[in-house]
Order: C-alpha cells, then structure tokens, then sequence
C-alpha cells in the first residue's frame, strides 16, 4: 500500500502548486507587447539610407554630420504627417546604424540606415482629403 500511497501523495502535492498559475485570469494580465498602440492610433514606419563620400582623416565627423541628417529626418517626419493625414503623432521608436565601405576600391562611403516608428491618430477621412 506504501507503494501507492507516496506517489499519490507527491503528485498531490505537485498538483497543488500548479493551482495558482491556472487560476489565472489572462485578459487581466499585463499586455504583452508593450509598444501597443492607445486606441485610435496606428504604427507608421519611416525608414531612411543615407550614403556619402569619406574623405581621408575625417570619418568620425562625417559619421556625425551624417547622423544629425538622419536625427532631422526623424524629427521632421510627424510634421510631415501632422500636415497631411494625422490629428497627432509621436516619435515611438527609433534606430540608425552607420557603416564605412570602400566597395571596388572606390573610395569610403559611409552609410546611415535608419528606421522612425510613430505612433499616429488619422483625421477623418474628410478631413485628409482636403
């Protein structure tokens, strides 16, 4: 009886610790993407590849210089929106990488990627189409 008696009793006891997790109520749990839009609002992409000679000596401000074009186009791109199709928008997300290639030995060109992810609410539809 003892043979029966401990497995029953251990699978209860590990039964028991798995009540919690399934009472669960999961539409009260936390959102799991947390980049969500609020309603009325949709995700807008913007993506931008920049690319420009190097010269010898002075890539680093270059690769500045080149950044802060990027940056400008990211601040710009809700204003741009604003003025055509939303009531608002918000920068959510943004990224850029930079890259120096001498591609056929042509010379360094430096390259700028960026992506601008923005939250946006669209006017009416009567309204955009003014």
């Amino acid at each position: 009886m003892n043979k029966f008696l401990i497995p029953a009793v251990l699978g209860m006891a590990l039964f028991a610790t798995t009540l919690p997790a399934l009472a669960q109520n999961f539409q009260n749990l936390p959102l799991r993407n947390p980049r969500q839009q609020p309603e009325g609002y949709i995700s807008v992409q913007s993506g931008r590849s920049i690319s420009y000679p190097v010269a010898d000596g002075d890539s680093e401000e270059q690769q500045e210089k080149a950044l802060k074009s990027f940056y400008k186009f990211a601040a710009s791109s809700c204003a741009t929106l604003l003025d055509t199709i939303a009531d608002a928008c918000e920068i959510s997300a943004m990224s850029s990488n930079s890259s120096v290639n001498n591609l056929d030995n042509r010379g360094a060109r430096l390259s700028i990627n960026g992506q601008v992810t923005m939250s946006v609410k669209l006017k009416p539809a009567a309204a955009a189409a003014k």
